[in-house]
């Protein structure tokens, strides 16, 4: 049974549904229709998509401003759960400038939330941050406790994914206690599911399983169809990693009949994945690959959609930036405009004056053309920021050819092969010899597209949204023995030797993903390019601040005069490996930049048919070297 506030509200929605049916286009209409979009966008995306529109348009008709900024705000928000990122971003900014005006503080907060999302999404964690704090003080102004503490559990949210646990726990706390002082449904269940990521993230799996239901019940009473979707596949991978894979498939069925119902395609594609890796578990291979098909069909889908919405968002962001600039620049016009009528009328009334005040009227000249040149000297630097933004507008464009050429050249071939290598599989009868010849063949391609799709989307994002960087202690050794494990199939079927020579102790300060990277490929192209019976040698030099580590291999070398194209984005070109292994050669490119950015440097030395040696160079964490000091001198 519903509670009380879940069946006012959908009273509330079906009474006013009967009365903007019959209402005239006034501006009363305009409020009721922003209402019912409001009440309608977390359960009824389709429907309230008709009303949001609906209410844009008498709004404007209207010229009704008070209107216009909420009805913009809920129809960016409808966008944003549609993936349609750069409508929902030029909606929320116009929604927000409008409610400014208006002095209308919860349309100003939503619209806040809504960009901080559509930062989050594109993994912009610093602004989503940013803008979420913003929201967050506009609740504490206006005592909305509610979705005050929505906002502190989507600060938890983000505050996870960049690995700050402790903030995010103490940020998760405070939304908790806010959403029980409130009493709201909707806010409860979102701190729940928050706490239960938590619980998730630190493998309390009794602690996330009683969050999750909790916030499940919450979310069914509430009627939040999209919200009720996200919990279903939390619980269903809660269950899946405690191997209960009948429980699990059982709340993945649920959340893609919701998804499917109401068109939430982020949620089928994650819910495709798990399912597949569900029946994986169970032996089902049959049904497993009917879901990792589907998983990949509505993937390839939504990856060029992303990538679109991607450009298309820098766009609006670009032309909101132009548009902002645009009114400094007529606001400054105007100001010299009104700033020479106030000087003619200076002159014509200290022209009339006797000669006692002429000092006087040289002085105010004087001051007047130094605040004269300032200002033009201010709409001078205003037109260079437009040139540097254009440029920069230029740049991202031509980042997006080359990201497109890459993408149409170097992966069409190894995709259509494992499509056809997939249709086989799945069409033909095969024999046990020949279904594990396949599956090894499968495997495989999936590992060459899986590391050169990995390699593109770094290289995608350090070009199109630059590196984030999060430097930390992190021990080399550790993170070379991970990429030697996830190797070692590749390094036996050439049956190649990795010897590790690095220390355990050592440490240095860097991004240990971005280490990871580096490890991943360098160790990959020494198996790549290496030959039968080979060797690979990683080793290191410690210096007074710094540590160099080398991944050396005997396989066949590079010409000089292809060691110079290594590092050089504009020569950039790839080669096949001993055993006809594939890339996209953009590897060396991201781990160059990967290493610069942590503030070190790479080098290579290589010669014909006598392998090759790549060297890079990495702050030591001196923390580390002082304790390990410290140590020694303690045990003499």
């Amino acid at each position: 049974m519903l509670p009380c506030i879940g069946v006012c509200q959908y009273q509330r929605a079906d009474s006013l549904e009967i009365i903007i049916k019959n209402a005239p286009n006034d501006a009363a209409k305009v409020l009721r229709l922003n209402e019912l979009v409001t009440i309608l966008r977390e359960r009824n995306n389709t429907k309230a998509l008709h009303y949001a529109q609906e209410a844009l348009e008498l709004a404007s008709k209207l010229n009704y401003e008070a209107g216009l900024g909420p009805a913009k705000e809920n129809l960016g928000w409808i966008y944003y759960r549609f993936g349609n990122l750069s409508e929902a971003f030029q909606l929320s900014t116009d929604a927000l400038a409008l409610s400014e005006l208006q002095f209308d503080t919860a349309t100003m907060a939503r619209s806040l939330n809504s960009i901080a999302a559509i930062y989050f999404d594109q993994k912009l964690y610093p602004q989503a941050i940013t803008y979420f704090r913003r929201t967050y003080a506009l609740n504490e102004k206006t005592g909305d406790l509610a979705t005050a503490a929505r906002t502190l559990s989507n600060i938890a949210y983000v505050l996870l994914h960049t690995n700050r646990y402790d903030s995010a726990v103490i940020y998760a706390q405070r939304a908790y206690d806010l959403s029980n002082r409130s009493g709201n449904n909707y806010s409860k269940s979102a701190v729940l599911r928050m706490l239960g990521d938590i619980d998730l993230f630190r493998k309390d799996y009794e602690g996330a399983e009683e969050k999750f239901s909790k916030a499940l019940l919450l979310a069914r009473m509430d009627g939040k169809t999209y919200h009720q979707a996200s919990i279903l596949r939390r619980i269903g991978n809660l269950y899946l990693q405690q191997n209960h894979t009948d429980k699990a498939l059982q709340y993945f069925f649920e959340n893609t009949a919701l998804a499917k119902k109401y068109g939430y395609q982020d949620e089928l594609e994650n819910t495709y994945k798990l399912v597949a890796q569900a029946f994986i578990t169970k032996k089902n291979h049959t049904k497993a690959l009917e879901y990792q098909t589907a998983y990949q069909r509505i993937h390839d889908s939504l990856y060029d959609k992303r990538n679109s919405e991607y450009l298309a968002l820098q766009q609006a962001r670009f032309d909101s930036e132009i548009k902002e600039t645009q009114i400094e620049l007529l606001t400054k016009d105007a100001e010299l405009k009104q700033e020479e009528i106030n000087n003619q009328r200076v002159w014509i009334y200290f022209s009339f004056g006797c000669l006692s005040l002429m000092l006087m009227l040289a002085l105010v000249l004087f001051y007047n053309n130094r605040l004269r040149k300032r200002s033009h000297d201010n709409l001078a630097e205003k037109n260079r920021e437009i040139a540097q933004q254009a440029m920069q507008l230029s740049n991202v464009n031509d980042t997006k050819d080359k990201l497109f050429s890459i993408i149409s050249h170097d992966l069409r071939g190894p995709l259509a092969s494992l499509r056809g290598l997939m249709n086989l599989v799945g069409e033909t009868g095969l024999t046990q010899e020949e279904f594990q010849y396949a599956s090894n063949t499968l495997k495989q391609n999936l590992d060459a597209v899986q590391e050169n799709l990995e390699n593109l989307l770094y290289w995608a994002q350090s070009q199109l949204k630059g590196l984030q960087v999060n430097m930390e202690s992190t021990s080399v050794k550790m993170v070379a023995d991970d990429i030697i494990a996830l190797y070692a199939g590749a390094a036996k079927s050439k049956d190649i030797s990795i010897l590790n020579e690095l220390e355990q102790d050592h440490c240095v300060l860097v991004d240990k993903n971005h280490l990871r990277m580096i490890f991943r490929n360098l160790i990959s192209n020494a198996i790549k390019f290496n030959s039968q019976r080979g060797l690979v040698v990683i080793a290191q030099k410690r210096f007074a601040d710094y540590m160099e580590v080398s991944v050396s291999d005997s396989g066949v070398g590079m010409r000089a005069s292809d060691v110079v194209k290594l590092f050089n984005a504009e020569t950039h070109f790839t080669k096949l490996g001993t055993h006809q292994e594939k890339g996209v050669g953009i590897g060396l490119l991201l781990i160059k930049e990967f290493i610069e950015h942590n503030e070190g440097t790479i080098a290579v030395q290589s010669a014909e048919g006598k392998g090759t040696t790549f060297t890079f160079r990495l702050k030591l964490d001196m923390a580390t070297v002082k304790r390990e000091e410290g140590a020694l001198s303690s045990s003499f």
